[in-house]
């Protein structure tokens, strides 16, 4: 029991990627977990020297904090990574399901997947009818354009005229003037 256990660790230890450095996760919480360190250093006058001093006297370093919550970070990591590997080995295996989870957790009927069926075959339903009304709505859409475009014309046709007839008015009652 305990070797097949210890053995089951060895061969998930070695087909997991390689873990992040320890000493960067350790530094980046220390940068979280410290941000003070910063905003005295910015905020500090003088040289560097001065304002790493100001810094470092200002706030205290609590190194058990941060070693705690890298370790934390790993543990955390590795459960997960380990959940994940069981639960894929547990997928891949060629049991059936009743053997997986049991005789007395199968059930006979699913109402669930009915349900989703019966609302799948709905929304087909209503999306034909939106098709319908979309493919209608845009044949009224032409449709308007067109006459649109046709009363735009017209218009302009009646424009053009209506500028020909003034000039024709205003040469007309030139020549009027002239020959009166």
């Amino acid at each position: 029991m305990f070797s097949t256990f210890l053995k089951s660790i060895l061969i998930f230890n070695r087909s997991q990627n390689q873990a992040p450095n320890f000493m960067l996760v350790y530094f980046l919480i220390s940068l979280v977990w410290h941000y003070q360190f910063f905003i005295t250093f910015v905020g500090s006058n003088g040289d560097f020297s001065h304002r790493l001093n100001a810094a470092l006297t200002e706030s205290s370093f609590q190194y058990g904090v941060v070693l705690f919550f890298t370790l934390l970070f790993f543990i955390v990591r590795l459960l997960m990574l380990y959940s994940v590997n069981k639960t894929d080995q547990f997928i891949e295996a060629d049991e059936p399901i009743e053997a997986k989870i049991g005789s007395d957790q199968v059930f006979t009927e699913n109402k669930d997947v009915v349900r989703l069926l019966a609302l799948l075959e709905e929304t087909k339903a209503q999306l034909a009818k939106v098709k319908v009304r979309e493919t209608k709505a845009q044949a009224d859409k032409t449709a308007t354009i067109t006459k649109m475009l046709a009363v735009q014309a017209e218009l302009d046709i009646a424009q053009a005229d209506i500028a020909i007839l003034s000039k024709s008015i205003e040469d007309f009652r030139a020549k009027q003037k002239l020959s009166a």
